[in-house]
């Protein structure tokens, strides 16, 4: 018997749904982001409209969820998002959702901590698309970082179709039910209106310091364009998409952010993260607007020393480009691009890419007190789509980016390769 697309949907919904003993749980495409030094909201699909959280399996609280503000548009739902507000910071807590099973999430630790790690994918997909995604997800598992940023490019339902909106929500509960997911937007979230849009994302993540960009698209109004978080003793900020005014205001109001960073004792590195690469050899080359900012930037600001984007599917890393070094991490399962014989739109390797890889993987980010300690972990090999050859779980780069005293971080000279 040949079943349906919904048909078959509707039995990976079921599974993603079940127990270890078959039970069936009325929430799936369940995960939370960070929002606060004592806030998370936890996000889901599902006929169960509250969450139980506490410090033990006891629980002892409850939050009513709420329908989000924008619906998404890839199933009927329904969608619920709790805000989880009055917590202890660095601290774990359990929760469960309606009759669902036991998980947790953290709280981030004090301002200025140090030791802690996040993971980083962009380019992901889902597994009925590319069925190398759910391995990748499966390592970032393995990790257990604090959160991941997912920088772009989530789903491609754009070209797949909206059932995969909710396979991808589904898959990536490998981690997201006890890891933060913390993604900013890429081209397939928006460029085809008529296919997907904002709504779908916007709709089902809360984020922190929200902003919004001139230029977005209006469907998607207003906010969550892009943002800003601090962790531990660092300073995220996130990126927009290049739409028509969005990088100038970006631009100015991210400096009181960079401003105040680098005044502040307790914050010893700055991060930028968002989807289109300053400097990249791929497929989809750096996008000039985006390196002059970003250089500058590194110019003016000692603390600000790396950059984190997608949208090349591949893995590129530079040599400190005005203080700041910069990871091209589109790696998160979708089809690698291949340019031609040589893979790469620069056939050779330009002098300011220290390590480049056309291979799958996902990379960790660990940040101590004067250092940042980055890999790049090998997913499954690609067939002849690679030009890396590196057993999965592998560190195929590494890298370290040191803190000067003084707050003047700058990256060590060359960092460590090798496979």
């Amino acid at each position: 018997m040949r079943l349906s697309s919904h048909t078959l949907l509707l039995s990976v919904v079921i599974l993603c749904s079940l127990g270890a003993a078959g039970t069936l749980f009325a929430a799936d495409e369940i995960h939370w982001t960070l929002t606060g030094q004592t806030s998370v909201t936890v996000d889901w699909r599902g006929t169960e409209a509250v969450i139980r959280y506490g410090p033990t399996t006891a629980y002892g609280q409850t939050v009513t969820a709420q329908p989000p503000s924008l619906h998404p548009i890839s199933s009927p739902g329904p969608f619920w998002e709790a805000k989880v507000i009055g917590l202890q910071e660095n601290t774990l807590y359990h929760y469960s959702i309606g009759t669902g099973p036991d998980h947790t999430f953290r709280t981030p630790p004090p301002h200025g901590s140090p030791d802690f790690t996040i993971a980083v994918e962009g380019d992901i997909g889902d597994s009925a698309s590319f069925p190398i995604m759910a391995a990748i997800q499966s390592q970032i598992a393995a990790a257990a970082p604090a959160f991941v940023l997912a920088v772009g490019d989530l789903t491609y339902a754009d070209p797949h179709g909206q059932a995969h909106v909710d396979q991808h929500f589904n898959d990536v509960m490998v981690w997201s039910q006890d890891v933060a997911y913390m993604p900013v937007w890429g081209n397939h979230e928006w460029e085809n209106p008529t296919r997907d849009h904002l709504k779908n994302y916007k709709g089902r993540f809360d984020l922190p310091n929200s902003q919004t960009s001139p230029g977005a698209p209006a469907i998607s109004c207003c906010g969550k364009d892009w943002y800003w978080l601090d962790y531990g003793n660092v300073r995220f900020i996130a990126y927009p998409e290049p739409w028509a005014g969005a990088l100038i205001d970006w631009n100015t109001k991210m400096k009181k952010l960079m401003d105040d960073g680098q005044k502040d004792p307790a914050i010893t590195f700055i991060v930028t993260f968002g989807h289109r690469p300053a400097y990249s050899s791929g497929r989809h080359p750096g996008k000039a607007s985006f390196k002059e900012a970003l250089d500058a930037l590194g110019a003016r600001y000692g603390k600000y020393v790396l950059n984190l984007s997608g949208h090349s599917h591949n893995y590129e890393r530079t040599t400190p480009q005005n203080g700041v070094v910069h990871l091209t991490t589109g790696t998160g399962g979708a089809e690698l691009e291949r340019d031609g014989d040589c893979l790469w739109s620069m056939c050779e390797k330009p002098d300011w890419s220290a390590f480049r890889a056309m291979h799958h993987g996902v990379v960790t980010l660990h940040f101590t007190a004067s250092a940042i300690e980055g890999s790049f972990l090998c997913g499954p090999a690609d067939g002849q789509k690679s030009d890396l050859r590196c057993a999965q779980g592998t560190v195929a780069d590494s890298f370290t980016i040191t803190a000067v005293a003084g707050g003047n971080s700058r990256p060590a000279p060359n960092g460590k390769t090798g496979p």
